[in-house]
């Protein structure tokens, strides 16, 4: 199996890179830089859709690590090179824009899968095996918390600032309503070392499926918290609308003063100790359904990491097929992938609580 991991080089995409190459997957990398570790490797702009797509074909998926903002350039190179996609999410927004590509890849046999890391991703699968299980709930609530000592940023700052400042999409009674970024908020208990966080409602990709995936839901919503996340709300608010300052944009000189300070990623040979937990709540009025999946460090990587990489490198092991533009929830079997899951060091907890 040949798989081209976009943006390879990166937080996530080298933990993809990673679990695919242990497994004897022929993987190359194609990303802007050179990744730190030995595998093969491609200079690539996905700027440049056409060069992307002459790199790509023949291969029998690509998976896209790099910065959500690229995933259309991403997709339409597969869809010139006739290469199955995957990719670990954008935002509510992007998640639109990405599904009106369908009848594109129906028409063409491939599969675009989106969002297939952690939230979104596991987040979906768990959600379709509370469904067929269960049935259609009331409401969706989906939660994440997440607890580190060394403050270090682990994901996109661009996507941290962008759930800070985009209104954030609520699915109530049939319609979406938006509210500002973290203008709701409610205190979380999640399973130790993670324990009690104050999350607050933004924007994400699982709100843009779940609505049409399990219809007659009434609500749906999405709220997060953790370490520095209150930290980043202050630097949304100085950062976030990218102005122009002294002939330069703030989003790009926060990105070179973080690299500066040692505070974006991890140095060679930094022990990682973030622990990450996400749970997906089904509320049927007389009952309530929760399931909650955690990761710690896991070698280099910390838990956010490994448990956002390793989601698309099973489903590429998997040999995950389909045809359309589809999100997890409409293309992954839950219960073997769920398992698979768990094999690789995830942790998932079930919980089921009756009104008397």
């Amino acid at each position: 199996m040949r798989v081209f991991i976009l943006g390879g080089s990166g937080l996530i995409g080298s933990v993809i890179v990673h679990e695919l190459v242990k497994n004897n997957v022929d993987v190359t990398v194609i990303d802007l830089v050179k990744p730190r570790f030995n595998v093969n490797y491609v200079f690539g702009d996905l700027n440049n859709i056409d060069d992307i797509a002459s790199k790509i074909r023949n291969a029998d998926y690509v998976i896209n690590a790099a910065q959500y903002y690229f995933n259309i350039n991403a997709m339409r190179a597969c869809l010139k090179a006739g290469v199955n996609y995957m990719d670990l999410g954008g935002l509510f927004w992007m998640t639109r824009k990405q599904l009106e590509l369908n009848d594109e890849f129906e028409r063409e046999g491939l599969l675009a899968l989106i969002g297939i890391g952690a939230e979104p991703g596991i987040t979906n699968v768990v959600a379709a095996w509370i469904h067929r299980i269960h049935g259609t709930p009331i409401s969706i609530r989906i939660r994440d918390g997440w607890v580190s000592r060394s403050g270090k940023i682990n994901w996109s700052v661009d996507t941290q600032l962008d759930e800070l400042t985009m209104k954030a999409p609520v699915f109530e009674n049939g319609e979406y309503k938006y509210y500002d970024p973290a203008s709701r908020f409610e205190y979380t208990d999640f399973v130790e070392p993670i324990g009690r966080v104050k999350t607050y409602l933004t924007i994400h990709s699982e709100l843009a499926t779940f609505p049409q995936s399990f219809s007659g839901v009434k609500y749906v919503d999405w709220m997060e918290g953790g370490t520095g996340f209150e930290d980043m709300m202050v630097i949304a608010r100085l950062f976030g609308d990218n102005a122009e300052v002294m002939g330069i944009r703030s989003r790009t000189y926060l990105r070179e003063l973080l690299k500066a300070k040692g505070l974006l990623g991890y140095s060679e040979g930094e022990n990682p100790d973030e622990w990450e937990s996400a749970k997906v709540i089904f509320d049927y009025g007389d009952k309530r359904v929760e399931v909650e999946f955690m990761s710690g460090p896991h070698g280099q990587f910390d838990g956010t990491q490994y448990m956002t990489g390793i989601p698309a490198a099973i489903a590429a092991l998997s040999r995950v097929s389909g045809s359309g533009v589809l999100p997890p929830e409409k293309v992954i079997d839950p219960e073997p992938f769920i398992n698979k899951l768990k094999e690789k060091g995830i942790t998932f907890y079930y919980r089921e609580t009756k009104r008397l």
